[in-house]
């Protein structure tokens, strides 16, 4: 299996946090939010990571250059339209990175690694969509609606009520993989691509009756860092971005920039 992370953009929602770092590389309380998907990467087994950077990417690059892999081949790739596109073009971009299954998560996803587990032991489904159930909603989330356990509309702009958040962390096995290049193609070619996420790729595909399935996370820790409030409460509602947490369990601090 193999980790592909987007990490191109340049978080301008985060300023002033991100004028001189980009937003993968922000301190959790420890550890930076790119620390903590590759650790969990690591943990889980993937050793095979591709990182589509843009922003400050000599900052990701030196990160790197320091980060104990422990085996891990961490690629990195230069989107260099970051400043005009969204994630849909940083994943169309690394198209030929996706030769076998997949997990595919936005560079300020913060999660704990009871998540991933859960999202890559379930085997079953060729595109598996996790869900996070909460009491409100804002609009910048990629809000879902759910029919019969699969996601049938994927979108920040969906009408309430609805079914749940998408969690930017997801799985493409065997067919979904073949499936997801054809549909970023397409959506690629389509008029407005720099501005969408890729998860319209998602959308078409569903539209065409493919299956995603949509996987119910529970009370497990994900969140995505946009604006500083975000960045506020992740440090302040978990204690597993510690540094201390990370040494008690004998894994590797690169020290923040």
């Amino acid at each position: 299996m193999k980790a592909i992370i987007l990490a191109a953009g340049n978080g301008k929602r985060l300023s002033p946090y991100t004028d001189e770092i980009p937003k993968c590389l922000l301190d959790l309380g420890g550890i930076t939010m790119l620390e903590n998907q590759l650790n969990n990467i690591r943990k889980y087994g993937i050793d095979d990571v591709v990182i589509v950077i843009g922003y400050k990417a000599d900052k990701i690059e030196e990160f790197l250059w320091n980060y104990d892999c422990l085996g891990m081949r961490i690629k990195t790739i230069y989107n260099p339209f970051y400043r005009e596109t969204n994630s849909l073009v940083s994943l169309w971009i690394a198209r030929s990175e996706m030769n076998q299954d997949l997990v595919v998560m936005n560079g300020d996803d913060v999660f704990e690694f009871n998540l991933l587990e859960k999202i890559l032991d379930d085997t079953e489904h060729n595109i598996n969509l996790p869900v996070k159930i909460k009491n409100a909603y804002e609009d910048e989330d990629m809000k879902i609606n759910v029919y019969k356990g699969y996601v049938c509309e994927i979108g920040k702009s969906l009408t309430m009520p609805v079914s749940g958040e998408a969690v930017g962390i997801r799985a493409f096995r065997n067919m979904g993989i073949v499936h997801l290049k054809r549909a970023l193609e397409e959506e690629i070619r389509a008029v407005g691509a720099t501005e969408k996420w890729y998860v319209s790729a998602v959308q078409q595909l569903i539209a065409k009756g493919y299956k995603v399935n949509a996987l119910d996370i529970g009370d497990l820790f994900w969140m995505d860092v946009d604006f500083p409030a975000d960045l506020f409460r992740v440090r302040a509602d978990s204690k597993m971005f510690t540094k201390k947490f990370y040494q008690e369990r004998n894994l590797r601090v690169v020290e923040s920039f």
